[in-house]
């Protein structure tokens, strides 16, 4: 029976796998599975060699980052210091048409640059600004999807957590890949906002009397300056190449608990209690994912899965079909799969094809998959921010996504821009 089992091992777990992801089970418990499952029934992966895998996928400084983003991102918002930039994306880009609905996508591009994160950012921006699109006049659920399409940004503009993730995972400088996402990341806002204010005007959202003043900007940049100075800590310091992205990391928060503490800001404990249980929160289920991802990547890689897709698509006659499968498989995995999984699995995958047969740089492949990867958060079925904003707004998953479907499609055109012509993005070091 056991050599029947290791003989079809990939078919009976991609079924099982398939019916628990059908039957609504967490990915992190899919992939649980079938990782077990491989080393209970292949004698050259026992289960005794789960740990030392798990062991040596986290054995690395960086990952100390990953909880102090979140923790950082966390006191912003017990602080109130979210207020301050929402405030000021409001002063910069409230005057265009829609105004509260550009800020909104703006906000989540600064704040994004704090959390690296593009679910907390979703959920800090709609705790934040969807009541006020609501009393400017946006549709439910019009203004739920601007909110969840502006946190896609949040994996690429710097810092990102998911790029050190990626950094350290394949051996890719994370200085640039922070460096290279800096225009992907604002192209991407400038192209949400072109189709918010467009739609804003038609409809007639927003407030016409919203005129535009320095003096008001000013006022509120100073009001957002501790803000500033943590992006600048985290982000600054990092491309400087004065700290690594942990160093950074933990500059910026006793950075925002002295200011915290010395404005008067913290309040009690609880503030920074609440920080400190949402920073292993995240860690908790980003780690274990994270492992299970990297086992059954090995898993796959051991079986020549890998090798056999990327043949296929390699040995396809012309470029061009080389890029169309490859777009269609990032979009497909993108749908399906959470972030994570999804880079550690399909990166790998194409990677070979991306910087042999297109002659791609790894970090410029590094950034066009991860403007995939941050396409899949508004991407039916799975989209995470779809299911954040859906949940925080009370509101039916499709008709948000579908209200999305315009917002997607535009960055499906960005992402196809830099893909095909990487030497618009001219701060990548590369």
């Amino acid at each position: 029976m056991l050599g029947f089992l290791e003989g079809n091992i990939l078919i009976v777990l991609t079924i099982i796998a398939v019916a628990l992801f059908l039957l609504g089970v967490r990915i992190l418990l899919v992939f649980g599975v079938w990782a077990l499952g491989y080393a209970i029934t292949h004698t050259l992966f026992p289960p005794i060699n789960m740990p030392i895998v798990a062991y040596e996928s986290l054995n690395s400084f960086p990952w100390v980052a990953i909880p102090l983003f979140v923790i950082v991102g966390s006191l912003i918002n017990e602080f109130g210091i979210s207020e301050d930039i929402v405030e000021f994306t409001n002063a910069v880009a409230g005057w265009l048409p829609g105004t509260i609905g550009n800020t909104a996508i703006y906000t989540a591009g600064v704040f994004s640059a704090i959390t690296g994160s593009n679910e907390a950012t979703t959920a800090s921006v709609g705790e934040a600004l969807f009541d006020e699109l609501q009393e400017e006049g946006y549709s439910d659920t019009f203004a739920a999807a601007t909110v969840a399409s502006g946190g896609t940004v949040g994996i690429i503009i710097p810092p990102s957590v998911l790029f050190i993730i990626y950094g350290v995972t394949f051996d890719v400088p994370v200085t640039d890949l922070f460096m290279a996402g800096i225009i992907p990341g604002i192209g991407m806002l400038l192209v949400l906002s072109a189709y918010c204010s467009y739609t804003a005007h038609r409809n007639g959202y927003g407030v016409e009397d919203f005129d535009f003043e320095a003096t008001r900007v000013v006022r509120a940049a100073w009001r957002a300056k501790h803000a500033f100075v943590t992006v600048a800590l985290l982000v600054g310091g990092v491309l400087a190449g004065l700290f690594t992205p942990s160093e950074s990391a933990g500059i910026a928060f006793a950075y925002i608990l002295v200011t915290g503490t010395l404005t008067g800001r913290l309040g009690d404990r609880s503030q920074v209690v609440s920080a400190l249980q949402q920073g292993v929160t995240l860690t908790g289920i980003t780690v274990p994912l994270y492992v299970m991802s990297v086992m059954v990547q090995q898993n796959l890689s051991y079986e020549g899965v890998q090798e056999v897709v990327a043949g296929l698509i390699a040995g396809l006659p012309t470029e061009w079909l080389i890029i169309s499968a490859m777009v269609a498989l990032m979009l497909f995995t993108g749908s399906v799969l959470a972030s994570l999984p999804n880079m550690i699995i399909t990166a790998p995958l194409l990677a070979p094809i991306a910087t042999g047969t297109l002659g791609l740089h790894p970090v410029t492949w590094g950034v066009v998959f991860m403007m995939s990867d941050a396409i899949g958060f508004i991407t039916p079925p799975y989209g995470l921010n779809l299911f954040v904003i859906s949940e925080l707004t009370d509101q039916e998953y499709m008709r948000v996504a579908i209200a999305a479907v315009p917002y997607l499609l535009l960055l499906i055109g960005v992402w196809l821009l830099f893909f095909l012509f990487p030497g618009l993005n001219v701060l990548s070091p590369v």
